[in-house]
């Protein structure tokens, strides 16, 4: 679910703006749950370290020291998210950061 919050919400630091709706308090609540896990910040930071290439489900697991079963999961909490895309190579997993979207939820927290 990838939701475009209110852009100039009321917040602390802001000029002026509206307060949040409903819908839009609700998607960012969501995408902040999202990253609400160290595990899923530490696979964030590991796939944002390379740029230039996709990470696979090996790499990371090799990384994190966990079972493959947590990282999947983890992997999939953030794709749900749209904080990461997926692709299927023959019989590898990749992923890549979508960054916009992490953008975005700093965005919308960060003191104008």
């Amino acid at each position: 679910m990838v939701v475009t919050p209110t852009p100039d919400f009321a917040w602390p630091g802001a000029a002026s703006a509206a307060p949040l709706d409903a819908a839009s308090a609700n998607a960012l609540a969501h995408g902040l749950q999202v990253l609400a896990d160290p595990t899923r910040l530490r696979i964030l930071s590991l796939v944002a370290a390379n740029p230039d290439r996709p990470t696979t489900v090996t790499e990371l697991v090799a990384a994190l020291g966990c079972a493959q079963s947590t990282a999947s999961h983890h992997l999939r909490v953030l794709v749900d998210g749209g904080y990461l895309s997926y692709e299927r190579s023959g019989t590898w997993g990749l992923y890549r950061l979508e960054a916009p979207r992490l953008l975005e939820t700093s965005a919308s927290i960060r003191p104008r």
